[in-house]
C-alpha cells in the first residue's frame, strides 16, 4: 500500500464501500490496512473473504441498504475509543503475510518465503 494512501486514510475512523457484488474489494482491504473500520456491501468478495469474524473478533460491518449503513456508522461512532482501535488492529500487512504463507506452503512446498 502506498505511503500516500496510508497517510490519507490513516486518520479515518471508518471507510464505506457500497458497490454491490464487488469481486474482491481492494479498497476494503486498504481501509483495514490503514486502521479504518470497513463498512462494506453485504455481498460477494467483502462478505465472503474480507469482512469476516477473525479469532472471535468482528473486523468490520456489512450493510445492504442506507439504513444498515447508517446503523453501522452510528455503532462505530458510539464505540469506546479503545474498541475502535482494536477492531482493525487484527488486520495488518504482517498478519496477511503470515496467513498467506500458512495457506500457500502446503500446496507449494518448494517455495521459500523470507521471514518478516
Amino acid at each position: 500500500m502506498s505511503r500516500d494512501l496510508v497517510r490519507l486514510l490513516g486518520g479515518a475512523i471508518a471507510g464505506i464501500h457500497s458497490m454491490t457484488d464487488e469481486h474482491f474489494g481492494i479498497s476494503v482491504v486498504e481501509y483495514m490496512a490503514a486502521g479504518a473500520i470497513p463498512i462494506a456491501h453485504n455481498s460477494a468478495g467483502p462478505k465472503m473473504d474480507i469482512v469476516l469474524e477473525e479469532d472471535g473478533h468482528q473486523t468490520g460491518f456489512l450493510a445492504s441498504d442506507p439504513d444498515e449503513y447508517a446503523n453501522a456508522i452510528l455503532q462505530i461512532l458510539r464505540m469506546p475509543h479503545i474498541e475502535r482501535l482494536e477492531m482493525p488492529a487484527d488486520f495488518s500487512e504482517q498478519r496477511f503475510y503470515q496467513d498467506f504463507k500458512i495457506a500457500i506452503c502446503p500446496i507449494c512446498p518448494i517455495l521459500s518465503f523470507p521471514s518478516k
